[in-house]
Order: C-alpha cells, then sequence, then structure tokens
C-alpha cells in the first residue's frame, strides 16, 4: 500500500493541473501543492528540524496548517496538530510534554528556551527537498485529548493508521475518485477534519477550506457555508449532531434548497434522536447520510448507513471492516465499557507506555450495549455518567430531548452534589431569548416526561432532573464537547438565585 506522501505523488504526475485545494481566493493545484510541500521541507531542514522531530503546528490558515503538515511528513517528522484557538500555555505545555524541536505558528511569538519559534514559512525561494517515503509503521502525527477530566494525552498516530481509517471513510461513504469537491471547516487538530483532508487526497478529489467557521459558528458563517455549496457544487461535508440540530432549527429552507446536490454527508456520533435524523434524510432524500464512532485513539470504528438501516437510524451502528468491538463486564441491561481492537487504533500515548489498554485491546471510556439486530449503541462517557442510588443517567439523553425545544440554543447536563452530598443531575440550559423562565421550565419538564430517549423506550422517571439552570453559555471543548466539571463548578456558586424547581 502507498504512503501518503505517494498520494501527493501521484497525482501530482497524473493531473498535476487539477484543483487540490482551495481558501480564501487562494489555489493549489495537485502539483503546486507538492511542490511546495517538497520546498517547505528544505525550509525546515535548514531550520535544523530532521526526521524524527516532534514540531507544533499552530496556524490560522488551514492551507498552510497543511502544507506544513505535508511537509513534515514529507520529511519524515512527526507534526504535533494544534488548534489556532490555543492559548499561549496550553502551547508551552504541548511543546514540553512532546520535547519539541519547534512550535511553527504565526501567533504564538513568545521566546522559548525550550524549543525554536517559526513566525513565517519564508519557502518559495527554496529548492524542492527529494527524500524517499517513509516507513508506513512510523508515527506520522500527534493529537492531544481533549483533556475534560484530565492532563491532555498525547496520541500517536501512524500512517498504518491513516491509511486504514481514510479507506474506511471513503467506503462508508461511497466517494467517487476525481469526482467529489468537498468543504472542509473542522478543526484540523481534530481526526474529523483531518480525516476528510485524507480522503480527498487518496482520492485526487478537491476541497473548500472555510477557515474560522467552527470558531464563529453564527449567521453569516452559515451563510458564507450555505452559498459555497450551492456555487462550487460541494458534493460532501463532515458535520457535527450539534451543527445538524442548529441547521434544522435555523436554517432547513435555505440548506434544503442548497444541499441537493450533496452526494454525501458524515456525522460524528453522539447520540443522536431518530426524528432528527429522519428529518434530515427526509429533507435530502438522495443524500447518502452516514454517522459513525470513533475517538483520537481509534477513530471511525463503528459505522451507520442511516439509510440502510431502517428504523436503527439512531443507533450507532456495526463495526468498520478489520475492527473488532467487545462490551467489557456488561450489566443485567447489557452496558458495559466499549474495547475496541484493530488497525485503527493508535500505537499509544506518547511517554505512558501501555496506559489505555488492557490485554491488547484499547479501553474507550465509553459505555455501550449490543442490541439483538447486531447494531451497537454508544450511551455515554463513563465519566461523565451520574449515578443516583446506583441508577444511571447517561447526559447526552438529557441533552438531546431538550435541544428539541424551539426555545432552546444550547443545553448541558452535569452532576451535582447537594447539601447531603447525593448526587443529583444538573440540567443546565441556554434560551434563545430572554423568554419567561418558569414558563419555559414547565414546557422542558413535559417534554421530559413525554419524550422518548434514544432506544425508543420511557424516560424514566428518576432521569428527570429537580431543577433547571439558566446561564450565558455552555463550556464545551473545541469539539464541541460538554465540559462537565467546568460546568459544575459554574454552578457551585451562592450569589444569585440561578435556578428553578421544576415541580413548581
Amino acid at each position: 500500500m502507498p504512503s501518503i506522501i505517494d498520494y501527493v505523488q501521484k497525482w501530482a504526475q497524473q493531473s498535476p493541473d487539477t484543483l487540490f485545494i482551495e481558501e480564501d481566493g487562494k489555489q493549489w493545484t495537485f502539483h503546486s501543492f507538492y511542490n511546495d510541500v517538497q520546498k517547505l521541507g528544505t525550509f525546515f531542514k535548514a531550520k535544523g528540524i530532521q526526521k524524527g522531530d516532534h514540531v507544533l503546528v499552530h496556524l490560522e490558515q488551514k492551507s498552510q496548517h497543511l502544507l506544513a503538515y505535508m511537509a513534515l511528513l514529507h520529511m519524515g517528522a512527526i507534526c504535533v496538530h494544534i488548534y489556532p484557538e490555543r492559548e499561549n500555555e496550553y502551547i508551552v505545555f504541548a511543546a514540553k510534554h512532546c520535547d519539541a524541536k519547534a512550535i511553527i505558528s504565526t501567533t504564538f511569538k513568545e521566546p522559548l528556551d525550550i524549543c525554536m519559534v517559526i513566525n513565517k514559512l519564508e519557502y518559495q525561494e527554496c529548492k524542492p527537498l527529494h527524500v524517499k517515503s517513509g516507513d508506513r509503521s512510523e508515527v506520522a502525527y500527534i493529537m492531544f485529548t481533549s483533556g475534560t477530566t484530565s492532563t491532555p494525552k498525547a496520541v500517536q498516530t501512524t500512517q498504518e493508521n491513516i491509511l486504514f481509517v481514510t479507506q474506511t471513510l471513503i467506503d462508508v461513504a461511497q466517494m467517487r475518485e476525481q469526482k467529489e469537491k468537498e468543504v472542509i471547516f473542522m478543526p484540523l487538530g481534530s481526526t474529523g477534519g483531518l480525516g476528510h483532508f485524507h480522503a480527498c487526497l487518496m482520492l485526487g478529489n478537491s476541497i473548500r477550506l472555510l477557515p474560522g467557521f467552527y470558531a464563529q459558528m453564527n449567521d453569516e458563517s452559515f451563510e458564507v457555508l450555505f452559498d459555497v455549496i450551492e456555487r462550487e457544487n460541494i458534493t460532501g461535508i463532515l458535520l457535527t449532531p450539534g451543527i445538524i440540530m442548529k441547521i434544522l432549527k435555523e436554517y432547513k429552507t435555505r440548506f434544503t434548497a442548497v444541499g441537493q446536490k450533496l452526494h454525501y454527508t458524515l456525522a460524528n456520533v453522539t447520540p443522536m434522536r431518530r426524528e432528527v435524523i429522519m428529518e434530515l434524510l427526509a429533507m435530502l432524500p438522495n443524500l447518502r447520510f452516514c454517522t459513525y464512532y470513533g475517538s483520537t485513539e481509534a477513530s471511525r470504528c463503528i459505522l451507520n448507513v442511516c439509510r440502510d438501516n431502517a428504523g436503527y437510524e439512531h443507533l450507532t451502528g456495526r463495526p468498520a471492516l478489520g475492527v473488532a468491538i467487545k462490551i467489557d463486564n456488561p450489566n443485567l441491561h447489557g452496558e458495559g465499557e466499549i474495547l475496541i481492537k484493530g488497525p485503527n487504533v493508535m500505537k499509544g500515548y506518547l511517554g505512558r507506555g501501555d496506559d489505555g489498554f488492557s490485554d491488547g485491546w484499547f479501553r474507550s471510556g465509553d459505555v455501550g450495549k449490543v442490541h439483538e439486530n447486531g447494531l451497537i449503541q454508544v450511551l455515554g462517557r463513563i465519566k461523565d455518567t451520574i449515578s443516583i442510588d446506583g441508577l444511571k443517567i447517561f447526559p447526552t439523553e438529557l441533552e438531546n430531548i431538550v435541544l428539541t425545544h424551539a426555545g432552546i440554543k444550547d443545553v448541558g447536563v452535569c452532576s451535582l452534589e447537594d447539601e447531603m452530598s447525593y448526587h443529583q443531575i444538573g440540567l443546565v440550559v441556554v434560551p434563545h431569548t430572554t423568554s419567561d423562565k418558569k414558563q419555559l421550565t414547565q414546557e422542558i419538564y413535559q417534554l421530559l416526561k413525554t419524550k422518548y430517549k434514544v432506544d425508543e423506550t420511557p424516560l424514566y422517571s428518576y432521569k428527570i432532573p429537580k431543577k433547571i439552570y439558566f446561564e450565558e453559555k455552555i463550556p464545551r471543548t473545541d469539539l464541541g464537547k460538554v465540559k462537565r466539571d467546568d460546568l459544575a463548578k459554574l454552578l457551585d456558586k451562592n450569589d444569585k438565585p440561578y435556578f428553578i424547581t421544576l415541580e413548581e
């Protein structure tokens, strides 16, 4: 199997003038992209970067990020992907943790004793660097886990991991060679955005980058997205459950109009309600909509082509071909920790040995169950699970129900302790307007009493919280996951009446 760089070389030779990447009016053909990658490799080599060095890439422009990543991969160095929104303290932490040789950033300009800082990519006058393809078993890049409940860990991903996962993505979406054009706005410091770059590269397809969209998520950025889809005949896009909900609530008519030419759409899975998925499928009857489950450590290991699983569109899906899944130590309901084994599983955490593994299986930290039809359902994070007198509540289950209310902009659920130190459910909402909080509370209460959870069984009464909290913002990670510990701390104050009891 070719290496990742081999694909760049392939399309630079076979389709040199085909558009590969476009961003903010700048364009790269496959030939010009590969040429810049080689020149940038020479630039990095002149800076003293060598094979095996760890280099942090922290760039606002997605195109520059991709060029730097591929240049480092070309010369055998290891790219450490960092979100452009990351603060200086995080960058210093990551550089120390990885023993980095350099930080490439246009915004981080503090001099460091631990490594060099490169603020400008001045490579246009360089001669192309010619090297042999690297070993596919070598580490290709490092990404940090979100670290919502502990210190972020550095995940080492090999070229073999990337190639296997990318082929899985291509197969499930039925992406066509040299026929797709995909818009990518997801962060390149995540397996989502970067994974779709790899897929377009392997197939010789075109990419439209939208920097800044994910950080803003406002009316203007959505209109830019819709305009690009319509004007540039976009055929594929990666979304998130949260973005899908926002589109259905606020931009349904516009998206219905522009989305008719979409060939495929994928969404990374937090549990999604079936009616949400069915609404999307009804809007775009020709769309191939797929959901997938995975993590930075083990990407795209469970898949669901929703139209192929009528009645079970909301379940997480089946294991990807070549990936093994098992439920560890299941309870009476068949629920237990999801363990994963396969070519998609990381090499390991940098500097942490076999941490995260048990007898060769990666411990996901997620709770799941296998239904009688063989489909797997991911219920939530073990650390997020709220236990009340031994009864389990999965926060995402409640969040997805509350989000169906038209008056709710955002919602988060966390575990709280009352004055008797018993665990309780903290349900926090961000309303769209300054509507009557008591009326909105009662509507949410009725919603929780009458709606059904993701597996179509009634929501048990113990899962309905006693209080609802109103806040202006839900603390989230860069990928949109609720920071539940931070949410609990936000509510841990007594200087104002910030809740209304649901029983009133």
